[in-house]
């Protein structure tokens, strides 16, 4: 039985060609969004791999994640059935199910998430399945949709759904207590991935730790100071293949053995607790931090627009790059975040650009996000060195000469703010030694957090009275 390559959009499934496929091919389910782009191109390039397994009724489903490298993970029927007895047999589920007369669904079928609670579970249960960008306020619909979904819609004053099932391990707390201050929400969160099949889910809004299914067994290994979930269970995908120097390989997983989900975190009685992927924990200023953390943590902060945490590399240590299309200006954007983030939170580096760059499927590109982050990384420290070379700060310093030791060049008269020289957070602490340098006194913490040091006029103002009163 060959492979089958299908653009799984929502009539694929609703046609009923995804049964009639199961029983005479092993169909790879791509988004639709992936037509026409690069990663389309991949699949023609080179043959469709063939599927190693006795059980005809398979089936694959890509995933690319943020790399933009494509990965068909393989589901055999019986672990897809495994995983649906299990949701539909736990009682908190069946709680918040009932009383339930459609499901109105936001996410695509393609993806493993949006098959189990958007199709299939609707078809078993016999509830009828209803489509629109909007959300139905009513006790008797239940929404599949997505975190990043209901902030929009709360960002933007729309109506939310009564009830909700969620899913993609971003759900921050803030955004969990401004939706249970204000609206009268009720959510559950489901944890896994196309990997795993789901693991466990939380009420968003008053917990902060997952409740494995009954039927999941894990254990932890310990990756430098922090423990990776491992699991096993009926559900968990038992091979998988990767584009890997034009070829598919592929990978498969021992039986009885667990599978590596990368998520960090600890558990005890109460529950598991994630720390984060582990692809995205840097040590930044001495402490491990997560970068799906601070996203979270920015989020709570209110600040227009979206951000974006990378790491950035370098031979002098990692370091937090933070990418956003807010039109806050950046120095307004770091006092707030240098305010109210621990300093190990604090990004080194902002960029700001009016698009997020995004994968051909729709999905962040966070490695274009952080190529832009370093180039920025790199620039500021070039203008760093660039500074050392004026080294003789006295009091008759001007403050257009120490501004130009920082920046490289004379700043020019449109240019008020420092900001709009292209200083940012990299050389803020810089300026701060050079004005202390002229001043003879340490600047007073207090002042550091005034408006005085973002703008030139209030740069000379600020020195100008100090030195007035130190004399």
């Amino acid at each position: 039985m060959a492979s089958l390559l299908r653009f799984a959009d929502k009539d694929y499934f609703l046609s009923g060609n995804f049964f009639k496929d199961l029983e005479f091919h092993h169909p790879i389910l791509v988004d639709p969004l992936w037509q026409g782009t690069k990663l389309e191109t991949q699949f023609q390039q080179f043959p469709l791999p063939d599927l190693k397994t006795p059980n005809h009724r398979s089936f694959g489903l890509v995933t690319s994640g943020s790399t933009g490298v494509p990965k068909i993970v393989w589901k055999e029927w019986a672990e897809i059935h495994s995983e649906l007895e299990d949701w539909a047999n736990e009682k908190d589920i069946q709680s918040f199910l009932d009383g339930t007369n459609e499901f109105q669904v936001q996410v695509p079928f393609c993806h493993l998430y949006g098959l189990l609670w958007g199709f299939l579970l609707p078809k078993q249960l016999g509830i009828p399945i209803v489509f629109g960008d909007g959300y139905k306020h009513s006790e008797t619909t239940l929404c599949i949709t997505s975190a990043p979904q209901l902030q929009l819609a709360l960002s933007q004053g729309l109506q939310l759904p009564r009830r909700a099932i969620v899913s993609g391990m971003k759900f921050p707390v803030p955004l969990a207590r401004e939706l249970r201050e204000k609206t009268e929400i009720s959510i559950i969160e489901i944890y896994g991935s196309t990997e795993t099949g789901g693991m466990g889910y939380r009420d968003p809004l008053r917990q902060n730790r997952f409740q494995f299914l009954p039927n999941v067994e894990f254990q932890f290994q310990s990756v430098e100071e922090n423990q990776e979930l491992l699991v096993k269970s009926p559900f968990v995908s038992k091979q998988y293949y990767s584009l890997q120097s034009s070829e598919w390989v592929l990978s498969t997983i021992p039986t009885n053995s667990y599978y590596a989900t990368g998520d960090l975190g600890e558990n005890s009685d109460l529950g598991f607790y994630l720390f984060g992927r582990k692809d995205r924990i840097i040590k930044h200023k001495g402490k491990r931090v997560s970068l799906d953390r601070i996203e979270s943590e920015i989020l709570g902060l209110g600040l227009e627009g979206q951000f974006f945490c990378v790491p950035v590399h370098h031979e002098t240590g990692d370091t937090i790059g933070l990418f956003t299309d807010s039109l806050l200006p950046i120095d307004r954007i770091y006092q707030r975040l240098r305010n109210e983030l621990p300093s190990s939170h604090v990004p080194r580096v902002i960029v700001k650009q009016n698009e997020i760059p995004k994968l051909p499927n729709g999905k962040t590109d966070y490695s274009k996000i952080s190529g832009l982050c370093f180039e920025e990384f790199l620039r500021l420290q070039l203008l760093k060195e660039k500074g050392k070379n004026i080294q003789n700060i006295n009091s008759e310093t001007t403050i257009p000469e120490i501004l130009e030791s920082i920046l490289g060049s004379v700043p020019k008269p449109d240019q008020h703010f420092i900001y709009d020289c292209g200083m940012d957070s990299i050389l803020f602490s810089e300026l701060i030694l050079k004005l202390e340098k002229k001043l003879g006194h340490q600047i007073p913490e207090e002042d550091k957090q005034t408006g005085y040091l973002i703008s030139l006029s209030g740069l000379e103002e600020y020195v100008r009275d100090k030195l007035y009163l130190i004399e």
